[in-house]
């Protein structure tokens, strides 16, 4: 599996909640509809704890291999995602190309249902 990872930034005229609830409610069904995704983690920067890079959040997204990240990049679904993201987010992230070595998987989340993010913001 090869994984793309990237920086997220929220625009500077939304909140935290705001850019959170964008992505989760508007954004990421968009995404998600990219061919060929085989995982996808939005990951919420709760604070940092040393180091240069800001960021507000980290974005996963899991593909077969670089041919099916390459067609899924190339997809009227990706070209969609990417015109979205300026409604929500500034488009300075930095995006990397990454192969995973697990020393210790995490724990099984569930189904990964996008529903469940207003649950988890509200209780």
């Amino acid at each position: 599996m090869i994984k793309l990872i990237g920086t997220a930034y929220k625009r500077d005229d939304f909140t935290t909640e705001e850019f959170y609830d964008y992505w989760m409610d508007v954004h990421a069904p968009i995404s998600a509809k990219a061919p060929g995704l085989r995982g996808y983690v939005v990951t919420e920067v709760i604070r940092k704890m040393a180091g240069e890079l800001e960021s507000e959040a980290f974005v996963e997204q899991w593909y077969d291999d670089e041919e099916a990240l390459e067609a899924a990049s190339a997809s009227p679904e990706a070209t969609a995602a990417w015109d979205d993201v300026q409604k929500y987010a500034k488009t300075t992230g930095t995006f990397w190309v990454a192969k995973e070595h697990i020393i210790i998987p995490p724990p099984d989340q569930g189904p990964g249902l996008v529903s469940t993010w207003k649950e988890g913001r509200d209780g």
